[in-house]
C-alpha cells in the first residue's frame, strides 16, 4: 500500500451552525434537493514550508422558492504536513485537494450525527473533489495550536428522506 505524501495532525470544527426549520413541508413524491457550497482556504507556515493549514467552509442554500430541513453553516481545520519529498510546485495542489477532502469528510460525518438527531431526516453531503485550482493566502507565521477535539438514540423517522444525493 501506497501512503498518501500528506499527514494530518490535527483537525476541528470552529463554526458550528445546524438549524432545523419546524416549518419545513415535505413533499411526498419529491425528494428537496440542497445546495451546498464549499470554501477551501490554505495557509502555509512562514517558517516550514512543509506544514499548512486548510480551512473548510461547507453552508447550505435553498433552491429559489423551496425551503429545506436544515440551514448548515459549519467550518472545518485542519492542520497537515506534506512530506519533504513532494516537490514544493506541487504541494499547494496536493494540500488543497487531499486536505480538503479530509475534512469534507469529517464535516459529512458530523453533520449526519448531529440531522441524525434532528425532526428531518438525516443529511448526507454529496460527494464531491477539490481538485481545482489553488487559492493560496498569505502565508501565517503561527500556526494555532491543537486543541482537544469535542466528544447517538434511536429516533423514529417522521418525514420521507428530504435529500438528494
Amino acid at each position: 500500500m501506497e501512503f498518501l505524501p500528506l499527514q494530518l495532525e490535527l483537525h476541528y470544527f470552529s463554526k458550528v451552525m445546524v438549524e432545523a426549520d419546524p416549518c419545513f413541508q415535505p413533499k411526498d413524491d419529491e425528494d428537496q434537493l440542497l445546495r451546498i457550497n464549499t470554501q477551501v482556504e490554505l495557509m502555509q507556515h512562514r517558517e516550514d514550508p512543509l506544514r499548512w493549514q486548510v480551512i473548510l467552509n461547507v453552508k447550505t442554500e435553498a433552491p429559489e422558492g423551496q425551503t429545506m430541513p436544515y440551514k448548515v453553516d459549519l467550518q472545518a481545520v485542519g492542520f497537515f504536513v506534506v512530506a519533504p519529498e513532494v516537490e514544493e510546485v506541487r504541494r499547494p495542489k496536493l494540500v488543497r485537494a487531499n486536505g480538503a477532502a479530509i475534512l469534507y469528510s469529517s464535516a459529512r460525518e458530523f453533520l449526519l450525527t448531529i440531522t441524525g438527531r434532528g425532526p428531518w431526516p438525516p443529511v448526507y453531503l454529496p460527494t464531491t473533489n477539490f481538485l481545482g485550482p489553488p487559492k493560496p493566502k498569505e502565508a501565517q507565521q503561527h500556526i494555532a495550536e491543537p486543541s482537544p477535539a469535542p466528544t447517538k438514540k434511536k429516533r423514529i423517522p417522521r418525514a420521507k428522506k428530504v435529500i438528494s444525493h
